[in-house]
C-alpha cells in the first residue's frame, strides 16, 4: 500500500475535521450566546467556509485517492471506514457547486427565521422559508442517484438500512400494541394529580438541578459543556468535546432536567467512542436511530425510574420545598410517569411519545410524495393531531412551529426517534439481564451503567451496523416487541389496568 496515499487520506480527514470545528463552533455560538445583530455576518463567514469545505471535500483528485487506496489496502478497518466515507462523496460529488452553497445559506436563514417565528408565534413570517427549503431540498435530490424513492433515500441517511418499507410495519406494530392501550389509559378510573409540577418553579433553582444532574450522571467537565438555547440539542466535535444545550420552563421542572438527561445520552455516545476512531467515519456516521436509542434510554429508562429518583429526589426538594415538601418520591415518579396526550413532542410521555413521530413521519411522506398542499400543512399538522391523541394546537408555536427540525433541513429524521426509542427498550432488557440496575441507581452509581453502554454500544460506533449491535448485544435482531412490551406492562401497572 502507497505510504503517500495513506498520508494523504490522514490529511484530507483532518482539514476535512477542522472545516466541521470551525463551522460547528459558528452554529452553536449562533443558537445559545451569539448577539443577533451579528448573525449576517457570521452567515457571510459561514458561507465562506461552506464553499471552501464544499471544494476540498469533493475534488476529484481527492476522490480518486481515496478510491486508490481503498483498492490497494488490505486493511478491513480501513475498507470499511473509506467504503462509508466514499458512500457519501459520490453522492455529494453529483451537486453543483452553487446548488449546494445556496442550499446551506437557506437552511441557516431558515433556522433563524424558525427561532424568531416560534418565539413570536408567528407562523407566516417562517412559511416561505419552510416551503422553499422543501423545494430546494426536492431539486437537490433531483442530482442525486439511489433507488427507491425520495424519502426513503432520506430515511437511510439518517439510519442506514431503513426505509419506508420497513418504517412502515415498525409503526403498524406499534399502533397496534399501543394505540388501545392510550384509550385504556384514558379510560381508566386513576386519576393522577400532576399539579404540582406545573407550579413555578425559579430558573436559578432549576439550574443549580441542572448541576444536580450533571453530578448524578458522572459528566466530565472536561469534556462536557452545556448551554441554553429555544430547542434542546447536542454537538460532538471530537471525542473529548461534546456540548449540549437544555431549556428552562418556570412552570415545568421536569422539561430541563429530563432534555439534560436525554442530551447526555447523545453525549455520552460520542465521549465513549474508540478514540482510534477520532477525525473517521466510524465517530461521525453512527445512525441517528443508535444515537436516538441512548438519548431516550437515559432519559426515559434511567430518568424516569423509581431507582434514580431515590438518589436525587430529595436534592429536589430541598431546592424546591414550597413546591415539593408534601410529595412523596411514590407520588412525584407516578407524575413524570403520566400519560396525557399533549401538544409538544418533547413534553411528551413515553406512552404518547411515538404517535408524535407517526404524525412527523406521515407529513414528510405527503410532502415528498407531492401529494401535500403546502398552504395547508399547518392545518394538516393540526388535524393529525386531532386524530391521534386527540387535542388540536391553537398556535403555531405548540403546532408546526415547536420542533426545529424542518428549519434545518432534517427531513427523515423524525422517524428514528421512535426507532430509537424502540433500540433502547431491547437493549435495556439486557441491562438488567447483566446488572442490578435499581441497586446501582440507588446508589448514585450511573458510571457503572455508563461503562457497560461504553463498553457494549459506543465503543464500536459506526464500525458496526445498528442490527449487528443489537446482536451481539441482545442476541436477536432488533425486535419492536420489547418495545411494546416495556410500554404495554409500564403504563398497564402505572393505571392498574
Amino acid at each position: 500500500m502507497s505510504t503517500d496515499l495513506l498520508t494523504f487520506y490522514e490529511t484530507y480527514k483532518k482539514k476535512i475535521s477542522a472545516y466541521a470545528f470551525a463551522m460547528g463552533g459558528i452554529h452553536f455560538d449562533q443558537a445559545t450566546i451569539a448577539p443577533k445583530a451579528g448573525l449576517g455576518f457570521a452567515n457571510d463567514m459561514l458561507g465562506v467556509l461552506e464553499e471552501d469545505y464544499f471544494s476540498y471535500l469533493i475534488d476529484p483528485e481527492n476522490i480518486q485517492r481515496i478510491e486508490a487506496l481503498l483498492a490497494e489496502t488490505t486493511d478491513e478497518q480501513l475498507k470499511k471506514e473509506i467504503s462509508i466515507r466514499l458512500r457519501d462523496l459520490h453522492q455529494i460529488s453529483l451537486l453543483p457547486k452553487e446548488v449546494y452553497l445556496d442550499f446551506q445559506k437557506s437552511v441557516l436563514e431558515s433556522q433563524q427565521c424558525w427561532e424568531k417565528a416560534k418565539q413570536t408565534d408567528d407562523y407566516p413570517l417562517f412559511k416561505p422559508h419552510l416551503i422553499s427549503l422543501l423545494e430546494k431540498r426536492k431539486k437537490m435530490l433531483t442530482y442525486l442517484k439511489y433507488e427507491g424513492s425520495d424519502y426513503d433515500y432520506l430515511l437511510d441517511q439518517y439510519q442506514v438500512g431503513m426505509n419506508t418499507e420497513k418504517y412502515d410495519a415498525f409503526f403498524t406494530a406499534v399502533k397496534e400494541k399501543l394505540v388501545p392501550l392510550i384509550h385504556q389509559v384514558r379510560e381508566a378510573g386513576r386519576e393522577i394529580d400532576t399539579t404540582p409540577l406545573a407550579k413555578t418553579y425559579c430558573v436559578e433553582g432549576q439550574k443549580k438541578f441542572t448541576q444536580v444532574m450533571k453530578e448524578a450522571l458522572k459528566m466530565d467537565p472536561e469534556k462536557c459543556y452545556i448551554a441554553e438555547s429555544v430547542h434542546p440539542f447536542c454537538m460532538f466535535y471530537s471525542l473529548n468535546d461534546a456540548r449540549f444545550t437544555t431549556k428552562y420552563l418556570p412552570d415545568n421542572v421536569m422539561s430541563a432536567a429530563l432534555s439534560t438527561a436525554h442530551e447526555y445520552g447523545h453525549a455520552l455516545y460520542s465521549l465513549q467512542i474508540n478514540p482510534e476512531y477520532e477525525m473517521t467515519t466510524f465517530a461521525s456516521e453512527v445512525g441517528f436511530a443508535m444515537h436516538e436509542s441512548q438519548s431516550r434510554l437515559v432519559e426515559n429508562h434511567i430518568g424516569r425510574s423509581v431507582s434514580f429518583w431515590k438518589a436525587h429526589y430529595p436534592k429536589l426538594q430541598e431546592i424546591f420545598p414550597k413546591q415539593l415538601s408534601e410529595v412523596s418520591l411514590e407520588e412525584f415518579v407516578d407524575m413524570i410517569n403520566v400519560s396525557i396526550p399533549g401538544l409538544i413532542r418533547i413534553e411528551a410521555d413515553e406512552l404518547t411519545y411515538p404517535l408524535h413521530i407517526l404524525i412527523r413521519y406521515e407529513l414528510e411522506q405527503e410532502i415528498f410524495n407531492g401529494t401535500v398542499d403546502y398552504d395547508k400543512l399547518d392545518q394538516l399538522w393540526a388535524d393529525k393531531y386531532e386524530e391521534y391523541l386527540g387535542v388540536r394546537p391553537t398556535t403555531a408555536a405548540e403546532g408546526i412551529l415547536q420542533d426545529v427540525h424542518w428549519s434545518a433541513a432534517y427531513h427523515g429524521y423524525f422517524p428514528s426517534y421512535a426507532l430509537g426509542s424502540a433500540f433502547a427498550a431491547q437493549i435495556y432488557q439486557q441491562l438488567e439481564k447483566e446488572m442490578n440496575v435499581a441497586e446501582v441507581l440507588e446508589n448514585d452509581q450511573f458510571d457503572k451503567i455508563a461503562a457497560w453502554l461504553g463498553e457494549k454500544i459506543h465503543h464500536h460506533g459506526a464500525s458496526k451496523t445498528y442490527d449487528e449491535i443489537l446482536l451481539d448485544v441482545t442476541g436477536e435482531s432488533f425486535n419492536p416487541r420489547y418495545y411494546t412490551d416495556y410500554l404495554v406492562e409500564k403504563y398497564t401497572k402505572l393505571y392498574q389496568l
